[in-house]
């Protein structure tokens, strides 16, 4: 069975498309991400937005406002509201990731997520290796045991589960709210490969080793361990991606 790669994604999401509320920020953002409205254009007027989505001038400024505290839009007296360059963006909000992969996915995009968890687990792991304590491992361990499931999703979100307790394991509260961003990645990411899993068999016994070098409070072990999950990752991203590329040729 395949994951649903909407609800992969839409697990780490603050909005989604839910309610009203959530599928006027849903739109406006796709248009923004896509490129449709594009650097410094004007969104169209309240009027204008009112009509095409039949919702009310409340709705419309409320999501307006969601969209500013993302980055992707800011509103100036007298003039409207206008997108903001993409260096403005907020491109680790798990919404605006979203959005980002929500067509095929830009092969420069996935190359830059694996970057930059190369960059910070490895460096986690080492941290959790030589810092945790029992409660810690304790939560590790519960996270591994559920990657047990038949349930993909249930797999993967148990998979997340696991990455954010190594991450509390680094006892450092600055690097464990990297945790949330890395969560937001993986989402992405899981979302992405939902064309070439990487088998769950062999996905847990990846964690299992992470785990087992933290238990043994092997650092070195423990980065290696995390980079060999990055490198699979991105082999199955690789996959994805020509995957998708064959489907639209």
């Amino acid at each position: 069975m395949e994951p649903d790669p909407a609800n992969l994604i839409d697990q780490s999401r603050t909005y989604g498309a839910r309610g009203v509320h959530g599928r006027v920020v849903e739109h406006i953002g796709n248009r923004i991400v896509g490129g449709e409205l594009a650097e410094g254009e004007m969104l169209p007027k309240e009027a204008e937005l009112m009509a095409d989505l039949e919702t009310s001038r409340t709705t419309i400024r409320e999501a307006i406002k969601v969209l500013a505290a993302k980055g992707l839009v800011e509103t100036r007296q007298k003039r409207g509201t206008l997108v903001r360059p993409k260096s403005d963006w907020n491109l680790l909000d798990p919404d605006v990731l979203a959005w980002l992969v929500a067509g095929d996915p830009d092969p420069e995009i996935t190359r830059l997520m694996i970057e930059l968890r190369r960059l910070i687990e490895p460096g986690a792991a080492r941290m959790a290796a030589a810092r945790h304590d029992k409660a810690q491992l304790a939560a590790l361990a519960a996270a591994l045991q559920d990657m047990r499931s038949t349930d993909v999703d249930s797999y993967y979100a148990a998979d997340r589960a696991f990455h954010r307790a190594l991450f509390a394991a680094t006892g450092n509260p600055f690097i464990d709210r990297l945790g949330s961003i890395v969560d937001a990645v993986l989402a992405v990411s899981f979302g992405l490969q939902s064309r070439s899993l990487i088998p769950a068999e062999q996905g847990f016994a990846l964690h299992a080793r992470v785990y087992d070098r933290i238990a043994a409070r092997d650092a070195v072990g423990a980065g290696q361990a995390m980079l060999s999950i990055i490198n699979d990752s991105q082999a199955a991203l690789d996959r994805s991606i020509e995957a998708m590329g064959k489907l639209a040729a």
